[in-house]
């Protein structure tokens, strides 16, 4: 007998990250974006204002998420949209280590004026690892800030070389910072068992299960979410790449060719309470 919640009874989530392109997809589809991967990508749907966001979100049974500011004139609109929507709507930021302490000032501007909470650091955009010192300064304002860092971790999306995002670096980071929450995303592929080794050993590491759609998601992946990380993993689609019913239908609905086998003692945490505790976050899925 399966441990899955049964049809109809769909469970409100949080939708672990979000990308603000959803606001510009004129760059999502071109030679240096996404559309070798996600062929529509440039079709999805783009919002003006929170209240269409949160409507779309409610309709997928999502009922908060984490949107990461992708470009500096997309910070009023997700920071207006925090302030209206506190317990709806948590900002992120990208952040370029390369710029240093003009971004580090950065940061602590965003976290004050627009609510920022939590750092976005994709490694393949500055051919640099995890490990790389130019990271460090930011880790450690995380720290201060009491934020996590959510890193790109497996293949990346842009045609840009992938050694960068290896799970491997992830293990020193977690050591030298015990005190940082440090999110993988893109589920490691194809590094799947080398990154379930990681969140295992580390508790401050942890994963948004983002740009992979569910049916593609490995049986070992789906075996760790209900098991020992439990905890650990969290529902994310970092929307425009994952539509967002697509990815609840995957995991939850076997008539529409889903359902992933979720336990019903996990779905919880995966959809919701993990998310909750890793951003420090009192989101409202209601």
């Amino acid at each position: 007998m399966s441990d899955a919640p049964t049809a109809g009874t769909r469970l409100r989530a949080i939708d672990s990250l979000i990308n603000s392109a959803f606001l510009n997809l004129a760059g999502e589809a071109g030679e240096s974006g996404l559309g070798h991967l996600f062929r529509d990508i440039g079709e999805r749907q783009t919002f003006d204002d929170p209240e269409q966001l949160l409507e779309v979100l409610d309709a997928s049974d999502i009922g908060a998420a984490v949107i990461s500011i992708m470009e500096p004139d997309h910070a009023e609109w997700v920071g207006a949209a925090h302030r209206r929507f506190p317990r709806k709507i948590l900002p992120a930021m990208i952040v370029n280590p390369l710029l240093g302490m003009d971004e580090l000032r950065k940061v602590v501007e965003y976290h004050e004026r627009y609510g920022v909470r939590c750092l976005r650091i994709p490694p393949f955009r500055y051919t640099l690892p995890p490990t790389d010192r130019v990271y460090w300064p930011f880790y450690v304002k995380a720290i201060e800030l009491d934020i996590p860092v959510s890193m790109n971790c497996g293949y990346p999306g842009p045609r840009r070389p992938a050694w960068v995002q290896a799970p491997r670096y992830f293990d020193e980071v977690a050591y030298h910072f015990p005190e940082l929450r440090l999110i993988m995303t893109h589920c490691g592929q194809p590094w799947t068992e080398e990154a379930i080794a990681t969140i295992a050993h580390w508790d401050n590491v942890f994963m948004s299960c983002t740009s992979v759609a569910p049916k593609y998601w490995p049986d070992a992946l789906v075996q760790f979410i209900n098991t020992r990380g439990r905890e650990k993993m969290m529902f994310g689609t970092e929307f425009p790449t994952i539509p967002w019913e697509r990815s609840r239908a995957e995991l939850d609905d076997p008539a529409l060719g889903g359902g992933r086998g979720l336990r019903e003692a996990v779905a919880p945490l995966f959809y919701v309470e993990n998310a909750r505790r890793i951003y420090g976050w009192d989101a409202d899925v209601d």
